[in-house]
């Protein structure tokens, strides 16, 4: 049945039954592409809706018409704004200014009608960063493993950073942490805002001052099926659910790879694994799901909303765990899939107390932290990392 067809049957069980229903209408985009796209492309419009992909890099597909130009519709209720970008399928061809810089987001709102956007796009990412390129602000050594392979999962680069003096202490083992959207925990040049969490240099500074033990820190990075890999429950709106498989990944591949390749210490007291937003819930659902390999959990800003806070009825329904597990949330997050007033703050003061409520104790095994003022982004969360690393790592 068309969506047409389901507006008006809505409409007639509405006024038999004297319930408003919201006007049906809709967005028609028509894109002109730059000189020099690549040909064979597909173009989509990521955005803050289940329809538009929830920001994974694609979302609405975009049809080729006449003259370089793409088109498609978005139905939508009448009033409804959006907040998008054109790609071509990912974040590494995202669209750019003419001078290969970051735009803001596109905005629109659909009125009672058919409405139609003409948008120009100037430039795309993968085409621009070779003469516009960010600077890297890597501190350390740092090793690439571009591509890893899995049976269970999509390729993606993992980056291994080692601690300090690791190349002459030949006979030294050292804990390990596991950074979910690793793009974004080491370097700005390969964040997709372009800021970083600045782990590297949170953990030299620790380890240089002696608040923590030298530490290896590998970074996984995401890919478009991020919704999907960072969440064990299918958000009804949204999607995902998809965690076990990128569990497997990380469990049965690459943490025997990063045991057999570098000098680490096995075992639960000496594995943390730290993620924000959604790579939060991953985070905390890992260590739930295999406390057997992660002891420590760095639970930062948390989308405990997500599936009707699924997270908190499985802490609550769950046993105590010999976890160390930091919760920390801004008081002023808010995002796209979630904005409104203290959406985030108040899940997330619902995690605490289901972890309380199962015996985790705030000073012994749970640290939970509100940040007055806190936004939802990697600046945020690199003015904690210190605090979040001492925490799990403190000598």
């Amino acid at each position: 049945m068309s969506i047409a067809k389901v507006f008006a049957l809505m409409a007639v069980l509405a006024n038999a039954l004297m319930i408003p229903v919201a006007q049906a209408a809709s967005l028609t985009f028509v894109v002109r592409v730059p000189p020099g796209t690549l040909a064979g492309s597909t173009l989509w419009l990521s955005g803050d809706r289940a329809e538009l992909g929830d920001w994974n890099g694609a979302g609405l597909r975009l049809l080729p018409a006449a003259d370089s130009t793409w088109t498609g519709t978005l139905a939508l209720s009448a009033g409804t704004s959006i907040e998008y970008k054109v790609t071509r399928g990912n974040w590494d061809t995202v669209e750019k200014s003419s001078g290969g810089g970051e735009i803001a987001n596109r905005r629109a709102t659909c009125s009672s009608g058919d409405d139609t956007l003409h948008i120009k796009v100037a430039a795309w990412r993968d085409q621009t960063e070779a003469r516009v390129t960010r600077a890297h602000t890597i501190t350390g050594t740092v090793i690439h493993h571009d591509a890893f392979a899995s049976k269970s999962v999509a390729p993606r680069d993992v980056l291994v950073w080692l601690p300090p003096g690791y190349a002459r202490g030949a006979k030294q083992r050292y804990p390990v942490v596991y950074f979910h959207d690793g793009q974004n925990v080491f370097d700005a040049a390969t964040s997709f805002i372009g800021t970083e969490w600045a782990a590297d240099e949170a953990a030299d500074r620790l380890i240089t001052a002696g608040r923590i033990a030298p530490v290896i820190m590998v970074a996984i990075s995401n890919t478009g099926a991020r919704r999907d890999e960072y969440t064990s429950d299918k958000d009804s709106r949204q999607g995902g659910g998809g965690s076990a498989a990128y569990f497997r990944f990380i469990v049965e591949e690459l943490q025997p790879f990063v045991n057999r390749t570098y000098r680490t210490r096995t075992g639960p007291a000496h594995t943390a694994v730290i993620g924000s937003s959604l790579g939060g819930l991953a985070a905390l659902d890992l260590g739930l799901a295999h406390p057997e390999r992660f002891g420590l959990v760095g639970c930062v800003s948390p989308a405990v909303w997500w599936a009707d806070s699924a997270i908190v009825t499985r802490v609550r329904s769950g046993t105590k765990l010999p976890l160390r597990v930091w919760v920390d949330i801004g008081t002023a997050e808010s995002t796209p899939s979630a904005a409104g007033q203290r959406v985030w703050l108040d899940h997330a003061r619902l995690l605490r107390d289901a972890l309380e409520g199962r015996g985790w104790q705030e000073g012994a095994d749970l640290h939970y932290e509100e940040v007055e003022g806190a936004p939802h982004n990697e600046r945020a969360w690199a003015a904690r990392i210190d605090r979040i690393l001492e925490f799990l790592l403190a000598k």
